[in-house]
């Protein structure tokens, strides 16, 4: 009879605890893929068109052109003279830009006519007082190119129709083919390229590459950014600003102990930017490596007695960690000191799935398995008995606390979220930063981080 229990105590055991072979991960279905770390940034950059009329008033030259013997057709060619005159003014209507540019147009009309067979040839000079109001459309092209689309004069602010020689003479078609080539000479790749788009672009692409520091439990991490895709909107509104819209895409690295030597990349062709909110919303990789955890859990636990009951008394032995599959595993040593029984001792195995719980700022295991090694046939067998009360204290044991990191992290985010090019300074506001999911890979537990934000943006006088 009591052979018959044993045996029946020896199949409840085993089927009690999954067996567990650290060297074989139990792992069925796809090989684990980690998805991919992303960083989305997308701001509003407001540009006043006063910055813009004030570099125009700056740089435009007195002398904005000067030719001779500009032919005109039929028989009209002309010495011609461009000076400003006054200042600059720039405003926005209907999604374009108004130039009003004062000028004096001075030079020699020479006329070549037959006039009933005889061929008269005359030069009349002229000194004429304008203010012509042009209207554009600046466009970005992919290529970072800048252009002038759409570019019309709306008035010259007086008839350019001349009476000669009975002769009607239209200055129009001479004056406005120079003046469009002044705005492409002067003004396009003049001023508006010192705002220069491609230089703040080439400026923003380089700072939100750049490796900024992470301090993980004392360990220096390095999370940086290899830009992937930039995307720009301009729009004229009508309170007098040029408004970007500026999205970077790119994806995250972290990097333990030394700083990476990250090389910008050149600029991508640009995309259109269908987003016109501010904000920031990064996916941070950080790593837990399996020394870490086992530094933390034989700091805390190894030595220590745990009362499984009354008369059995736990004292966990060495930790040691790694991955299993899909999960991590925790090998416990340990030793059970039982009263008026001899002691027993052993290996302990849990295998289960890292999550993390927000009230306690922590990292847990779930859906665990169990398995005991023991050379202590008695042990194996009747350690179903209690396998309830070893897991609990497993379970209380095998936590990681992240709540430092986290704040670490946050501090850090905030610090390092105010960045300055020479155009603008940037500040990310109450970045919020969660958990989004953990992963298990050979060499560490992969934490997934979120923070999302909006960001602040000061332009400077440029």
């Amino acid at each position: 009879m009591r052979r018959i229990q044993f045996l029946i105590l020896l199949i409840l055991a085993l089927s009690a605890c999954k067996k567990i072979n650290p060297e074989k991960p139990k792992y069925s279905g796809d090989p684990i893929s980690l998805p991919k770390a992303t960083s989305r940034v997308n701001v509003a950059l407001d540009i006043p068109l006063i910055y813009i009329q004030d570099n125009l008033n700056r740089e435009l030259s007195e002398q904005l052109f000067e030719g001779q013997s500009l032919p005109f057709g039929n028989g009209l060619s002309s010495d011609l003279s461009v000076k400003r005159t006054g200042e600059v003014s720039l405003s926005a209507k209907n999604n374009q830009l108004l130039i009003k540019m004062p000028l004096d147009l001075k030079g020699i009309l020479k006329v070549e006519k037959k006039v009933f067979g005889q061929l008269i040839s005359t030069n009349i000079p002229f000194d004429e007082q304008l203010i012509p109001e042009i209207s554009f459309e600046p466009e970005i092209g992919k290529n970072w190119d800048l252009s002038l689309k759409n570019l019309e004069i709306v008035s010259w602010g007086r008839s350019m129709k001349y009476n000669l020689l009975g002769y009607e003479i239209d200055l129009d078609p001479l004056i406005r083919g120079q003046l469009q080539k002044i705005l492409n000479k002067e003004i396009l790749s003049g001023n508006l390229n010192r705002l220069s788009f491609k230089h703040f672009m080439e400026e923003t692409w380089e700072v939100y590459g750049e490796p900024y520091k992470v301090d993980q439990e004392g360990i220096e991490a390095y999370v940086y950014t290899i830009p992937q895709k930039i995307k720009v909107k301009e729009v004229i509104t009508n309170d007098q600003h040029i408004r970007l819209y500026i999205g970077l895409e790119g994806e995250v690295f972290t990097q333990i102990g030394s700083k990476p030597d990250i090389k910008p990349s050149p600029l991508p062709n640009l995309f259109f930017n269908d987003m016109e909110d501010s904000f920031v919303d990064v996916v941070l990789p950080l790593r837990l490596s399996y020394k870490d955890l086992d530094r933390y859990l034989n700091d805390n636990f190894k030595g220590k007695v745990f009362a499984l009951d009354k008369s059995t008394k736990l004292i966990p032995g060495t930790f040691e960690s790694q991955s299993f599959g899909d999960r991590a595993l925790v090998k416990m040593g340990f030793r059970a000191i039982r009263k008026d029984k001899k002691d027993i001792s052993g290996d302990i195995f849990l295998v289960g799935k890292p999550q993390f719980d927000h009230e306690m700022e922590a990292i847990y295991f779930e859906d665990i398995d169990f398995d005991l090694n023991s050379k202590n046939l008695l042990a194996s067998t009747a350690s179903w008995m209690k396998q309830g009360q070893v897991l609990n204290q497993i379970r209380k044991m095998s936590v990681y606390p992240i709540g430092g990191l986290l704040r670490d992290s946050r501090r850090e985010l905030q610090k390092l979220g105010y960045f300055e090019t020479d155009y603008a300074s940037f500040r990310l506001m109450n970045p919020d930063l969660e958990v989004e999911d953990i992963y298990t890979t050979e060499e560490d537990i992969r934490i997934y981080l979120r923070s999302t934000g909006q960001l602040d943006v000061r332009l400077k006088q440029f």
